[in-house]
């Protein structure tokens, strides 16, 4: 029911942020042929001017709210302690990566994702250590999104969430999906250490997100940034799926 409440309290948050940036149209003009140069670079993009108007409040919340706070993170949490936390939510990933895995029949790659969860999990304190590459263990990766494609679903529009960024219609279902099977087979909640997907967690899941996310808004100096993003992000998705790992 906690899973069920958030993801339709993110919706709702969703819809409210989306349309309270209406305000900025105006700074996001988009010129006739901005919808020829995707076509050019193969990029389905029909909601563009709603996309630059979330990638704007993304831009905003970015520079006020979230990048100040990764900040202080950065500035009391010591640097050992920030390595485990980015150790151990990489590991919960490989929750997802073994269903998805599972789900396109990869049985080995299924298999490596559980090894390392499970080796992590008991010789790296609960995922603070990355006993498994430290061993040699490959790091596999699969999402719902990828699972889709795998299956024949195309990418759809290129869509800007609000808060996430890039994505498109079919990996932001796979977001969403991906979430709330984490939320659902979270492991930790069974052996009654602490919920996964709790307000606390998810914030601090967040921040080291953005943490080793090294992008920022507007640093490139080109007026072209979001065309860039674009691009480039249709094709990490379609090396990702080729390749079968994370990338970064």
């Amino acid at each position: 029911m906690r899973t069920k409440r958030k993801f339709i309290l993110l919706l709702m948050m969703i819809s409210i942020f989306t349309f309270s940036f209406a305000d900025v149209t105006e700074k996001l003009e988009v010129k006739n042929d901005n919808n020829e140069i995707a076509e050019y670079f193969g990029v389905y993009d029909p909601w563009e001017p709603l996309n630059r108007r979330i990638y704007y409040f993304n831009y905003t919340f970015d520079k006020y709210v979230f990048l100040p706070v990764v900040d202080a993170y950065n500035l009391i949490t010591p640097t050992f302690v920030q390595k485990g936390v980015k150790n151990f939510f990489r590991n919960t990933q490989n929750i997802t990566i073994t269903g998805n895995s599972l789900l396109q029949f990869k049985i080995k790659k299924a298999m490596r994702a559980i090894g390392r969860f499970s080796i992590n999990a008991t010789l790296g304190a609960g995922g603070v250590f990355d006993t498994a590459s430290s061993l040699g263990m490959p790091k596999p990766y699969e999402d719902f999104g990828l699972t889709l494609a795998h299956y024949g679903v195309g990418e759809g529009p290129y869509l800007i969430l609000p808060f996430l960024g890039p994505s498109n219609l079919r990996d932001a279902v796979g977001t969403g999906v991906n979430t709330l099977a984490l939320g659902v087979l979270d492991p930790y909640e069974a052996a009654d250490l602490f919920d996964i997907d709790s307000p606390e967690v998810f914030a601090l899941n967040s921040v080291d997100k953005r943490k080793n996310t090294k992008f920022r808004y507007y640093a490139s100096g080109s007026p072209f940034e979001y065309e860039y993003l674009r691009f480039f992000y249709k094709k990490y998705r379609k090396l990702q799926s080729e390749t079968g790992v994370q990338l970064f």
